[in-house]
C-alpha cells in the first residue's frame, strides 16, 4: 500500500467533512488567550487522520497539533499532520484555512499535502518529483529584486508589532518590498510562494505540523526555507521561518545582525 495514495484519500475525505459543517459559539474554545483558538472539528479532523493513517501502517508515528506525539524512533516513518491550519479563518470566515501531512523517513522527506479545502485545491509534492496544485506544477516565482518582492506573514501582529529579537529588522524589511500580505496559515502561505504568487515568507513562530508539509512543496517548487537567522529549519521543534522563492536571496534577507537590512 502506497503511503502518498492513501494520504491523498484521507486528506481529501477530511476536506469533505470539513467543507459541510458549521460551527456554533459552543464549539471554540481558547488554548492561551482569545487569540489562539481550537474547535472540536480540530480534534475530530485530527483523530479521523490519525485513525485512518495508522490503521493502514500501524507501526509509523504521527506528530500532530491537537494531541501528544506517540514515541517514535528518529529513523521512524513519521508523518506530521494540522488537521486545521488557519483555525480563526476557519471559525472568522470559513475559508483560507487548510489541512497539511507531511510524511517523512527520519530526516528524509517522502512527500507533502495541503489542500485549500473551501477551495477543493491540493498543493502536492513527492520528493524529487516536482511540486504541483492539482494537476498543474508550480514553481516560485523569478523575481530577485527587494523592490519587486511580495512578502507574506502568517500573523502582522507577531511580525511587526509585538517586540521580538527581529522586529526592527522586519520593519526595514517590509518598507523595501514591494508589498506584505497576511493570509493567516503557515500552509497555504508557504504554498503562495511556491507557487510564485508570493515571494518571501517570514513567521516568528512555527510548529513542525504547520510547515514539515509545505516546507517539501516549496522545495520541490524550488525554493529555500531556513530559521529567519539562516540555520536549517529543525524537524521536531517549533522555529521561526524564512522561506524564500530562490536560495540566492538569503544572504540579502537573512534577520541577522550581518543583513544588509
Amino acid at each position: 500500500m502506497d503511503r502518498f495514495n492513501v494520504a491523498v484519500k484521507v486528506v481529501q475525505n477530511a476536506g469533505n467533512l470539513l467543507r459541510q459543517c458549521r460551527l456554533e459559539e459552543a464549539e471554540v474554545s481558547q488554548k492561551t488567550g482569545h487569540q489562539d483558538l481550537v474547535t472540536r472539528w480540530d480534534r475530530r479532523i485530527e483523530q479521523l487522520l490519525r485513525n485512518e493513517i495508522l490503521t493502514a501502517f500501524p507501526q509509523d508515528a504521527i506528530v500532530g497539533e491537537e494531541y501528544p506525539p506517540e514515541t517514535h524512533r528518529a529513523e521512524s516513518v513519521t508523518w506530521y499532520i494540522d488537521p486545521i491550519d488557519g483555525t480563526t479563518n476557519f471559525i472568522n470566515q470559513h475559508q483560507n484555512y487548510a489541512i497539511s501531512v507531511g510524511c517523512w523517513n527520519g530526516s528524509k522527506p517522502l512527500f507533502g499535502l495541503v489542500l485549500d479545502v473551501e477551495r477543493n485545491s491540493l498543493y502536492w509534492a513527492r520528493h524529487g518529483g516536482g511540486a504541483w496544485q492539482d494537476q498543474t506544477p508550480i514553481h516560485t516565482s523569478d523575481r530577485r529584486e527587494l523592490s519587486e518582492l511580495l512578502l507574506t506573514t502568517p500573523g502582522l501582529q507577531y511580525t511587526f508589532l509585538e517586540s521580538h529579537p527581529y522586529q526592527e529588522r522586519m520593519i526595514r524589511l517590509s518598507r523595501k518590498v514591494r508589498g506584505v500580505r497576511c493570509l493567516g496559515s503557515v500552509a497555504l502561505e508557504l504554498c503562495e510562494v511556491a507557487a510564485g504568487r508570493a515571494d518571501l515568507f517570514v513567521t516568528m513562530r512555527s510548529s513542525p505540523w504547520d510547515h514539515n508539509a509545505a516546507r517539501i512543496i516549496l522545495e520541490e517548487a524550488g525554493g529555500a526555507i531556513f530559521t529567519v537567522d539562516g540555520n536549517e529549519l529543525p524537524l521536531n521543534q517549533k522555529s521561526t521561518v524564512l522561506a524564500l522563492n530562490a536560495i540566492e536571496l538569503k544572504g540579502r534577507i537573512l534577520m541577522n545582525e550581518k543583513s544588509p537590512l
